[in-house]
C-alpha cells in the first residue's frame, strides 16, 4: 500500500511535457498567400495592359487606313464643266426701223459635264442666265436633275430666252449697237449637285463658268465668246 502511494506521488511531482503547436501542412502561411495573390494581379494587370494595346493599336491602324484612302483612292474631284458654243435660235425682229417688243428671242447654251470621279455625279440643277452689264438679268433658264456616271462626260443643251422689253430697259440704242460697235452680254452657267461614294465620302459641287460674248448684226446667230 505504501510502495502504490509513494508511485502515485512521484508520477505526480513529474512535470508535464512542453506543448508545441505544429502548423498543418495544408495550410499555407500567410507569405505564400501574398505572394500568390500578387502574381495574380500582376498577370491581371498584364492582360489588361496588353487588351487596352491592342484596342489602341486597331483604332489607329483603322483611323490611318481611313485617311489614307480618303485621300488617295476615294478622293474626290470637281467635276469639269465646258460650254462648248453658244448661238441664236432667232434674230430680233425689227419693224419699221424699231425692235419689235412682242418677240423675245432664244439662245441655246452647249455645255459639258466630265466626272472624273470613280462615283457617280448627281445634277440637282443647272441654270444659265444672261446679263447685259454686271447685274441686270435679260434671259434665264433652269435644267434639273442629271445623273452622270463615273467617269463619264454628258453634254446638255439648254435653251434661254431673251426677253426683249427687259434688254431695251438697259440699252435703249440696241439697234444702233448692233449695227456699230456691238452689243455685249454676259452668260453664267451654274451647276450644283453632289458626288458620293459609298454613302461615307461625299462632295457638294458647285460649277460656274462665266462667258462674255460681243453680238454684232454680221455674227448674231452665232457671236463670239470667251469663258472663264
Amino acid at each position: 500500500m505504501e510502495l502504490a502511494m509513494s508511485k502515485i506521488n512521484e508520477d505526480q511531482a513529474k512535470p508535464l511535457a512542453p506543448l508545441f503547436l505544429t502548423t498543418r501542412s495544408d495550410q499555407p502561411d500567410e507569405e505564400d498567400q501574398y505572394h500568390h495573390d500578387r502574381t495574380k494581379y500582376v498577370h491581371s494587370q498584364t492582360k489588361l495592359i496588353l487588351c487596352c494595346g491592342f484596342i489602341a493599336s486597331l483604332t489607329m491602324l483603322i483611323a490611318v487606313t481611313f485617311i489614307v484612302l480618303s485621300l488617295t483612292v476615294f478622293h474626290l474631284h470637281s467635276p469639269n464643266l465646258t460650254v462648248d458654243s453658244i448661238s441664236f435660235n432667232q434674230r430680233f425682229d425689227f419693224v419699221n426701223g424699231k425692235v419689235n417688243t412682242n418677240q423675245n428671242t432664244t439662245v441655246s447654251v452647249e455645255i459639258s459635264l466630265h466626272n472624273p470621279n470613280p462615283a457617280m455625279f448627281k445634277v440637282k440643277n443647272v441654270n444659265v442666265s444672261f446679263y447685259h452689264g454686271e447685274s441686270v438679268v435679260v434671259g434665264e433658264s433652269i435644267r434639273r436633275s442629271e445623273t452622270i456616271p463615273a467617269k463619264g462626260t454628258v453634254k446638255m443643251n439648254l435653251t434661254a430666252e431673251i426677253v426683249t422689253t427687259k434688254l431695251l430697259a438697259s440699252l435703249p440704242g440696241l439697234m444702233e449697237d448692233l449695227n456699230g460697235r456691238g452689243v455685249d452680254l454676259k452668260s453664267s452657267v451654274e451647276v450644283k449637285g453632289i458626288v458620293k461614294k459609298m454613302k461615307i465620302f461625299k462632295k457638294t459641287v458647285h460649277l460656274q463658268t462665266d462667258c462674255y460674248m460681243k453680238m454684232t448684226t454680221n455674227n448674231f446667230l452665232t457671236p463670239t465668246f470667251q469663258c472663264f
